[in-house]
Formats: structure tokens, C-alpha cells, sequence
């Protein structure tokens, strides 16, 4: 279960408070820790915030403002959350003050707008899985490279038999550098990788379809291209996208003012320091941490303020 209500100390509810004054709307924050991923539990945790903050699907809230802190995680999990927080929040604007990977870009797809604090960025959500025995994860997208290179690499070689008028006009080298890649891999692991890959295409649909991208003209168009470039082009899974390459990509993207990423920032400096000094965040184990899971009404301070009259 993820660290919830109460607050652990006043100056963490003073730095949200300062965003949502700002942003004069309410706001929930997601805040996974670096040895912390997105999981179904969290599917829960997200609800129960929302329901104590008086959200419920038959009388959603206008706006919300969805500040997400992640590396990523499971992409059902992040589907799921994305659905459960959209029936509760007509509109839906997702701050990321550094990082919203994976797992954490799909569930951005929900957002009607993402906005990027300064240096900020999201990730391919092609996928990466951990085998229970290695800490080290297989991307797809390396998976991939490897097969463009044995491809590569068995023309190069047929070329150079072609002039060098030699017999053997044909290499199987292609096959034999695949055949080692499966043996160290393993064929059933790589095919539940192209599966999970389908898989979180179509969540990508749904969202984008239904959110960030329901009603624009030439939506289909662009949903195929957000899909295509986040699922597919990127050449490592780690590839860090910025506010450019987002809009370049065709995502409904925002740069953050100076003051908003500021005050953004700081919610994230925050959690960083209570997450460091068991506060919050606590472990499960000597690897992994909870994550925070809290939401915040916006109630105007008392004698209202400069934007107290702000829709």
C-alpha cells in the first residue's frame, strides 16, 4: 500500500499548497522514489485518495491537476490508474517537474495536456522486463537493434562475397547471431516481450483516443504517430524527450512557467527529502520503497488572494 493520508509534516502540505494556489485547482501527486515502480496496488491507492477528497465518478470534478514522479512500471497498472482517475476528473492536466518514464509517459496519455517543468521529460514506453533472477533488464528496443544488425550485418557480407566473385554468394550469419540472442534471452521471454509490446499499444489508444487527443481533427492521424514514434522509434528505451522532441512527436505538451516549475520542483525537492529521512516512501525491502499517493483539495486561503477570482 502507498504512503497516504496524513500529511507527514507541515512543509510538504505548504510546498503542494503553493502549486495549487498557483494552479488554482486541486491536485494529486504520484511520487515513486527511485527504487519505487508503478503497480497495481497503486490502482487502489489512487482511488481511495480521490474518494477521501470527495471525487466520485457520478459527480466528477471539473479539473485536476495530476503531478506524476516515476521511472516507470507496469503499463496495466498505469492503464488502470489513468482510467480510474479520468472517471473521477473531467479535466486532466499531468505535471512532470523531472520525470514521467515508461510506464509514467502511457499514463500521461490520459492527461489532456502534459506539461513539462524546465529539464523535464518522458520516455518510449516500449517495454523492459526484469527475469526474477537478474537485476538487469532486457529492453525490446535492444532486442530489436540486434535484429537490425544481423540483418546489417549478413548484407555487408554478402556484398563483400559478391565482389570478391566468391562461390559463397549467400551468409548465414543473420540466423546464427539470432539463434545466440534467443539462447541467451530465451524464446518464450522474447515473445512475451512483443506481446507486452501490443499490449501497451493498444492501452496508448484508448487513452490518447479518449483523452488527449478526442476530438482533435486530424486525431487518428496523430494517435498513429504518437504510437509509431513512442512505441517504436526511439533507439533506446532510456532516451530522455524533452518539451521539443515531445511537440515534435505530436503530444499535446506544455512547457511550465518559470514560477510554476519552480513551485513543481520543489514538491518534487520535498518528497526527496522526506523520502531520505524515512518519513515517507519507507522500504519493503533492502531494494524496493513504497511510493507517495496523496491528494490535495484546492480550498481558497483565508481573505481569498491574487487570484482568488481565477476559474
Amino acid at each position: 500500500m502507498a504512503t497516504a493520508a496524513p500529511a507527514p509534516a507541515p512543509s510538504l502540505d505548504s510546498a503542494c499548497d503553493q502549486l495549487i494556489q498557483y494552479r488554482q485547482r486541486p491536485l494529486l501527486v504520484m511520487y515513486y522514489p527511485e527504487t519505487s515502480y508503478m503497480t497495481e496496488p497503486d490502482v487502489r491507492d489512487a482511488y481511495d485518495e480521490l474518494r477521501r477528497g470527495g471525487c466520485t465518478k457520478e459527480a466528477p470534478i471539473p479539473e485536476l491537476d495530476l503531478l506524476i514522479h516515476t521511472n516507470g512500471g507496469d503499463p496495466l497498472a498505469a492503464y488502470r490508474i489513468a482510467q480510474t482517475i479520468r472517471k473521477m476528473a473531467n479535466g486532466l492536466a499531468v505535471l512532470v517537474p523531472e520525470r514521467a518514464y515508461s510506464a509514467g509517459t502511457l499514463l500521461s496519455f490520459a492527461g489532456d495536456s502534459v506539461r513539462l517543468g524546465d529539464g523535464a521529460g518522458l520516455s518510449p514506453i516500449d517495454i523492459t522486463l526484469n527475469e526474477s533472477h537478474s537485476d538487469e533488464g532486457v529492453q525490446l528496443a535492444a532486442i530489436d537493434s540486434f535484429m537490425e544488425f544481423a540483418q546489417k550485418a549478413r548484407k555487408q557480407i554478402e556484398e563483400l562475397f559478391q565482389k570478391l566473385d566468391c562461390k559463397r554468394a549467400k551468409s548465414c550469419v543473420d540466423s546464427d547471431l539470432l539463434v545466440q540472442m534467443v539462447q541467451q534471452v530465451g524464446a518464450l521471454t522474447v515473445g512475451r516481450y512483443y506481446r507486452e509490446r501490443l499490449i501497451t499499444g493498444h492501452y496508448a489508444e484508448i487513452l490518447l483516443d479518449n483523452y488527449m487527443l478526442n476530438g482533435i481533427s486530424n486525431g487518428t492521424d496523430r494517435r498513429n504517430d504518437v504510437i509509431r514514434k513512442f512505441l517504436l522509434s526511439a533507439p533506446s528505451h532510456d532516451f530522455h524527450l524533452d518539451y521539443r522532441l515531445c511537440a515534435l512527436w505530436h503530444l499535446v505538451v506544455e512547457e511550465m512557467p518559470t514560477q510554476e516549475s519552480d513551485l513543481a520542483g520543489n514538491v518534487i525537492g520535498t518528497l526527496g527529502v522526506f523520502t531520505g529521512n524515512g518519513s515517507i516512501c519507507l522500504r519493503l525491502n533492502n531494494r524496493m520503497r513504497m511510493p507517495f499517493i496523496r491528494f490535495y483539495p484546492f480550498t481558497l486561503p483565508s481573505g481569498g488572494g491574487p487570484n482568488a477570482s481565477a476559474a
